[in-house]
């Protein structure tokens, strides 16, 4: 599987925030978009909901053929938001019967809190009550269980806790396994740690670096 960028040119007023831009993005890699914020939006914008796109084309090749719809993109940025009067089995019960289709191997519940290191959280407990990190490693969960085609993590914060950091790596390298990860970070060092790959928006363009 592959998403193809070609010749996309995306405008805002008078100014272009890519020209002509191609490139080509692989199944089993993350890749990091180092830009500035109004081009990585747009950037990210245009794969999602094919938004601001003057001239050129996004295709998702599987087997052979574009398979590119909306459903086969996914994207969360850093502060994800979740049903606030669910507990947290209530809404991994409502996300697995909502992925049902999807999901090749269904776990129980417990499984799925494991894979997360999540076990210790109280079924009962308000998904409003988790901590920032709590949540993320939730919002992982949900995109480790439905496994999509192309996810966006749009935005990490300068997390200096190393070991979360390993961890927000560990769920990255599992999800890549059967699709393609974008993520947009403005640190440096946390790019280098997460990616597999730098592309980077200079000039409107698309430009692949290690």
């Amino acid at each position: 599987m592959k998403l193809l960028i070609r010749n996309l040119t995306i405008a805002d007023d008078d100014e272009n925030l890519l020209d002509n831009a191609a490139y080509t993005f692989y199944q089993g890699n993350v890749y990091c978009i180092n830009a500035p914020e109004k081009n990585k939006a747009a950037f990210f914008d245009s794969i999602t909901y094919g938004k601001e796109r003057v001239g050129g084309s996004i295709q998702l090749i599987c087997g052979g053929k574009d398979c590119m719809t909306p459903a086969m993109v996914s994207r969360f940025n850093e502060d994800p938001v979740f049903p606030e009067f669910l507990t947290v089995r209530e809404f991994l019960r409502y996300y697995i019967d909502m992925n049902r289709r999807s999901i090749q191997d269904i776990k129980t519940v417990d499984e799925y809190l494991a894979m997360v290191e999540l076990t210790s959280v109280r079924g009962d407990r308000l998904v409003r009550d988790f901590t920032w990190d709590e949540r993320v490693r939730l919002q992982y969960l949900c995109f480790l269980i439905s496994k999509p085609p192309v996810l966006i993590v749009d935005g990490i914060k300068n997390v200096t806790n190393v070991e979360f950091l390993k961890k927000i790596k560990k769920y990255l390298d599992s999800i890549k396994e059967d699709g393609i990860v974008l993520v947009g970070c403005v640190d440096k060092s946390i790019s280098m740690f997460l990616a597999d790959e730098e592309v980077s928006i200079a000039e409107g363009k698309l430009q692949g670096g290690r």
